[in-house]
């Protein structure tokens, strides 16, 4: 079979025998960014922007130019690696290392039972059509450890709405007057956004950035709010406290459409600009005008970014925001947040066998397992280490690297170190592969099929495939790697697809579409156009119908049924003791445009652009602690501590120090803490920390 059976010509030309040219669509992201791929000799070559895209329209970012490299690096893995009994790796067959993994899977579950193992997919799967089968096998299996980077990562803030409108909405650029980015930096995460910002402040629209840093497009807002980590639910509670009591609510939508607004209005109530100025360090002046800017804008939306969710109060954080957006009449309507439906796909979820046991999680947190039918992961190092709920002994990692993306990473580490067997899957040797007794490499989404859409981004959603462009060094792809790895145990009837193809025209069967179909279907096949106010036909999805400020069903599960603000487990309010200690507050996860959580550092043209980490700290802060642009300093938490290089801005907010996650020589995980989590998700902490610089 040749190149040109799998991809979807480009429109540049094409040297016969030499080189070929696909149109598909980037895999690294969730971005949906489509591209133009040049292959020489089987490999590409050179990728640009694919400006006919309907949804990226030509953008493209570092990474995806530096896919060529990818291919050429050094330390891809193009075998499986085994662990030999001297902690060597010895490099074995494919047919061997599903020998070997399909063992000791079936001897975890006839020693500790079926519970015993977990299969955590992170980020790099998800939304990848192999994940919905790596859930399929753990049903089979019996396990109900299955998770996914939702346990620390847009799982609660999607709760949040759901929760409030039965679904989560995407803001609304193109149309908007008025666009609030809440803990959301696009020019690191999303860079296809910033454009369309920039579009709609050509046209008048105004911008509200809730950051502690001054990111780019924070230079560029009519409103730039710097606050303390982890304060956003009093700011929410504050910005509702002044709309309410200036009556620039939309008070037919409430009376209309909402459950709880008077409680909404007792909670808010204590909340004036000063109290808040207080908590957050944002000066109450600048509240009051940024609330009243937001609420007086014809249409409005808001994009929270995850920072807002990894506080140990990130949940009913995102709920305030989301009562923000209800009691103004944003919701659903041109230029506010909208609601769209994704792609309708055939369903693969599989009962658990009878007897199954509760996740792990599932009790601590009984909402999150509820909605998203996914173990807790923040929780497997206690299940390892302390056998709580019962002892976990086996772990399957997908597409995730723990070491360095999880909370407490010493504990992680420790963690790890004591599973009976740990299976990771990856196409480098990652520092959690580096820890693992079999490591299975896998092709890059040029080497296999992939189903796309752009429900998140457009208010024209497409289905499209990215379908496979080269081999990959022959490597089998996720999706193959989950099947064989059933059928090896047994669970070829439940898994009768024979090739990616297959499976993705099962998938599309509601669509009365097939693989071909899409193939024929560069720019992909819209299926939704949006209507506004669909709720005044269909109501909320809801079980009141309307929107639900105040949550029965929160109550019912033991939690505040209003959005309220708790402060972060770690803060100068909530552990005054401890601040005197550690007096800096310490957010972790700041994006790197050149990379994706703990991915691509070994590319070198990427770390030429961004060479090492670095921790941000303004001149005031630096000088009172005796620290110079670049010095190599010691940041300490309770957890632990790493040297790091300092980088004077007065970007971030004085007292406030940040910076990246993802670095191996300077692992911010190292800091973060997996004790105190949000009490309904189970999220982490990680935007919100005391710590200090030590010394050396």
């Amino acid at each position: 079979m040749t190149h040109s059976d799998y991809g979807v010509p480009g429109s540049f030309p094409e040297e016969p025998g030499r080189s070929t040219g696909y149109r598909t669509v980037c895999g690294i992201c969730s971005g949906t960014c489509g591209v133009t791929v040049r292959l020489e000799n089987g490999e590409p070559c050179t990728i640009e922007g694919d400006g006919n895209h309907p949804v990226s329209m030509g953008h493209i970012c570092p990474k995806a130019r530096a896919l060529p490299e990818m291919f050429r690096t050094p330390d891809l893995l193009r075998h499986p690696l085994r662990r030999t009994r001297t902690g060597t790796w010895e490099e074995i067959s494919w047919d061997k290392a599903f020998a070997v993994l399909s063992e000791q899977l079936d001897r975890i579950r006839r020693k500790y039972g079926a519970e015993a193992l977990a299969v955590h997919v992170g980020h790099a799967g998800v939304g990848k059509e192999f994940l919905p089968y790596a859930e399929r096998f753990c049903a089979l299996y019996g396990t109900p450890n299955f998770s996914t980077c939702g346990s620390h990562c847009y799982e609660s803030k999607s709760m949040a709405n759901v929760v409030t409108f039965g679904r989560m909405p995407v803001g609304d650029y193109a149309r908007s007057k008025c666009i609030v980015l809440w803990g959301k930096n696009p020019g690191s995460s999303a860079p296809s956004l910033v454009n369309e910002i920039a579009r709609a402040k050509r046209r008048g629209c105004a911008l509200i950035v809730i950051d502690p840093r001054r990111t780019p497009l924070a230079r560029t807002a009519d409103f730039h709010l710097q606050l303390r980590p982890g304060t956003d639910g009093a700011l929410a509670l504050g910005f509702l406290h002044v709309i309410i009591r200036e009556h620039l609510y939309d008070k037919d939508f409430v009376e209309r459409w909402t459950v709880g607004f008077d409680a909404l209005r007792h909670v808010s109530d204590e909340y004036t600009p000063e109290k808040v100025e207080k908590i957050t360090w944002i000066p109450a002046r600048q509240v009051r005008e940024a609330a009243r800017a937001y609420a007086q804008a014809s249409a409005a939306c808001i994009s929270l970014g995850v920072a807002v969710e990894l506080s140990t109060n990130g949940f009913q954080a995102a709920r305030g925001v989301a009562a923000l957006q209800a009691i103004t009449g944003n919701l659903d309507i041109a230029g506010g947040a909208v609601f769209l439906y994704e792609a309708e796909l055939s369903d693969l979820q599989l009962m658990p066998p009878e007897g199954t046991k509760r996740a792990i999680g599932a009790d601590e947190y009984p909402l999150f397992h509820k909605v998203s039918q996914n173990a807790q992961a923040n929780l497997y190092a206690r299940a390892i280490l302390e056998e709580k709920p019962y002892p976990l002994k086996g772990l399957v990692v997908a597409g995730s690297n723990p070491v360095l993306t999880w909370p407490n990473a010493r504990r992680v580490r420790e963690a790890l170190s004591r599973l009976e067997f740990l299976a990771v899957i990856d196409p480098v040797m990652t520092a959690t592969a580096r820890t693992a007794h079999l490591v299975l490499p896998c092709a890059s989404f040029l080497g296999g099929h992939e189903l796309w859409d752009s429900s998140h981004l457009s208010l024209e959603p497409r289905i499209g495939l990215a379908p496979r462009v080269c081999e990959d060094g022959e490597l089998p792809t996720h999706w193959e790697i989950w099947r064989e790895i059933a059928v090896r145990m047994g669970h070829s009837d439940f898994f009768p697809w024979k090739t990616e193809e297959e499976a993705i025209t099962f998938r599309l069967q509601a669509l009365q579409l097939t693989c071909d179909d899409l193939r024929d279907m560069p720019d992909g096949y819209p299926y939704h156009h949006w209507t506004a106010k669909k709720y005044e036909k269909e109501g909320f999805g809801t079980d009141s119908g309307k929107v639900e400020i105040y949550s029965s069903l929160l109550e019912r599960h033991g939690y505040d049924p209003v959005p309220t603000y708790a402060e972060p487990a770690e803060s100068p309010l909530s552990t005054p003791g401890t601040a005197c200690l550690f007096p800096l507050v310490l957010t972790t996860g700041a994006r790197r445009l050149e990379y994706l959580h703990s991915r691509f550092r070994n590319i070198e043209s990427l770390r030429t652009r961004a060479p090492g980490p670095y921790i941000e700290i303004n001149p005031s802060t630096a000088h009172s602690s005796g620290v110079k642009d670049g010095d190599m300093i010691c940041i300490e938490t309770l957890r632990g501590s790493i040297e790091v290089r300092a980088r004077c801005t007065p970007s971030i907010l004085p007292g406030v120090i940040s910076m990246s996650h993802g670095w191996d020589e300077a692992n911010a995980n190292v800091l973060t803490d997996d004790a105190s989590l949000d009490p309904v998700t189970g999220f982490p902490g990680g935007r919100c920390l005391l710590a200090r610089i030590a010394e050396r």
